[in-house]
């Protein structure tokens, strides 16, 4: 009874390999530095960004878009850590990348402070 216990409870509190998730970070408001200084901080955190830069176009809203999990399961992963609710998929199987990370206007009530601290990026 108590190895059905332990293996259903390994099921559950599983934690994620933040390795396995694929990122690109893109700065869509124009803020020196912003997509790079998240990237930092998300492979700090464990994540496998593959690639940072500037977005196309100007976006208002900082937004995490899930491209494999209709569930949006990488996209609600990488959102917490990051302390972004704006969720949403557009899946896209032929990409190697899970998440899209588009950094918008509003970052600086959004995204975690931890980001910002200087101390994390030995400034």
């Amino acid at each position: 009874m108590s190895a059905f216990i332990f293996s259903f409870g390994a099921k559950i509190w599983r934690p994620v390999d933040f390795h396995l998730i694929k990122i690109t970070v893109l700065n869509a408001c124009g803020v020196d530095d912003l997509a790079k200084n998240t990237t930092i901080f998300l492979r700090r955190k464990g994540f496998d960004v593959i690639y940072f830069g500037n977005a196309a176009e100007h976006l208002e809203k900082t937004a995490i878009v899930d491209k494999l999990s209709p569930e949006m399961k990488w996209g609600k992963i990488v959102g917490k850590e990051l302390g972004v609710a704006n969720i949403t998929t557009s899946i896209d199987s032929t990409r190697c990348i899970n998440v899209v990370v588009l950094l918008g206007g509003d970052y600086d009530q959004t995204l975690t402070k931890k980001i910002f601290n200087r101390r994390l990026f030995g400034f």
